[in-house]
């Protein structure tokens, strides 16, 4: 048996490690693509990168344990059930309680780390990253750039641009002014432009211009102006500083000691007070649902017989699907007072947890 056990437990490993990663990076190409974006337009490092990407893993993380146990759990069984090795098994006398054990004592390890993430590092991550969001995106000098439209940027400095390269955050056709309003100005022009990362404590902002030339009044009655052609130049700009303010923690932030200190200083019955009451039960309901995930999927797989292992890859989506579905619609109904909080929030796994519980029965699987 002891064999028997690490065979379905080496089983579930690549599968379920294999949906961590899928899941993970699915849920991460968003955020991904926009900082891609922060990198491209200059406001910040590929370090920056790497460090909001890192800080995003545990939230990331928390969401994707539960659904990468189910489909571990599925699939395992299902290539299990799809040889007859299950069959095989039951046959010999043992019942498929025993067989599964390894599974259901996976389960409770992961659902274990998924609460230690979900309490401590879930909240510490999503400090730390709002907090450099903020220090990257709206500490640091801006500048929005309309196309085909004229904005001033400090003092007497006029910018135009034709276009802005989606891609890579560049500027194209770029046209800068400077002079009093009504007055010939210095006018630069430059085949494209881009804003270069800068230190935020900087008082300004650096514009690179590349292939353009510089247009200089030399005598305003006479019409003569001098010409200066360059290759590369680089821009100090004077902007406006959008101040940096103190990142206040939602109740995502927090862990469940902050979260009933709160609790006790809320309103009973308030929004707010069904906000933190449902953050409070989330820290251990979606932590427990890498439990009953395991007891939920293997019956699943287990009725299919032959008929395939693909159809247990259907079935862990659909589940997967309908469970996230249900508690976010259970979500919105706890804050809003409709349903008793903590109940809303426990009610996917409730149901969840009799489905399993009478097909497992009604199979006689047990």
């Amino acid at each position: 048996m002891k064999i028997l056990k690490w065979y379905v437990l080496r089983e579930f490993i690549p599968p379920y490690f294999g949906s961590m990663a899928f899941f993970s990076m699915l849920l991460l190409l968003e955020r991904l693509l926009s900082f891609v974006r922060l990198v491209a337009g200059g406001y910040a490092s590929i370090f920056d990168l790497l460090v909001l990407i890192f800080f995003s893993f545990p939230p990331t993380f928390a969401l994707t344990m539960p659904m990468s146990t189910i489909m571990g759990a599925l699939v395992s069984v299902s290539r299990l059930s799809h040889d007859s090795e299950i069959t095989a098994m039951r046959a010999s006398g043992i019942r498929i309680s025993s067989i599964l054990l390894s599974l259901y004592v996976a389960g409770v390890v992961i659902g274990g780390a998924s609460f230690y993430l979900t309490d401590r590092l879930v909240p510490l991550g999503n400090l730390k990253f709002r907090t450099l969001y903020q220090k990257i995106t709206i500490a640091r000098p801006s500048v929005h750039v309309d196309e085909r439209s004229v904005r001033r940027l400090a003092g007497d400095i006029m910018l135009m641009v034709n276009a802005v390269d989606e891609k890579t955050g560049d500027l194209i056709d770029v046209t800068i002014f400077e002079g009093e309003e009504g007055s010939y100005e210095k006018t630069i022009t430059a085949a494209k432009g881009r804003f270069l990362t800068k230190d935020t404590d900087a008082p300004y902002i650096q514009l690179r211009l590349i292939n353009g030339s510089i247009l200089n009044p030399k005598d305003v009655s006479q019409n003569e102006f001098n010409t200066v052609l360059f290759r590369t130049l680089d821009l100090n700009i004077p902007v406006e500083r959008n101040e940096i303010k103190n990142v206040v923690k939602t109740p995502r932030d927090m862990n469940l000691r902050e979260i009933g200190e709160r609790l006790r200083e809320e309103e009973e019955g308030s929004r707010s007070y069904n906000t933190y009451l449902i953050e409070y039960h989330k820290r251990i309901a979606i932590p427990f649902a890498c439990i009953l995930f395991v007891f939920l999927g293997t019956p699943f797989a287990i009725t299919q017989g032959r008929s395939g292992r693909g159809l247990g890859l259907g079935i862990g989506i659909l589940i997967i699907f309908f469970y996230y579905l249900f508690i976010i619609f259970m979500e919105r109904v706890g804050k809003s007072g409709q349903f008793p909080p903590g109940l809303a929030i426990w009610m996917p796994n409730i149901v969840f947890t009799v489905v399993g519980g009478v097909n497992m029965v009604r199979k006689g699987r047990i």
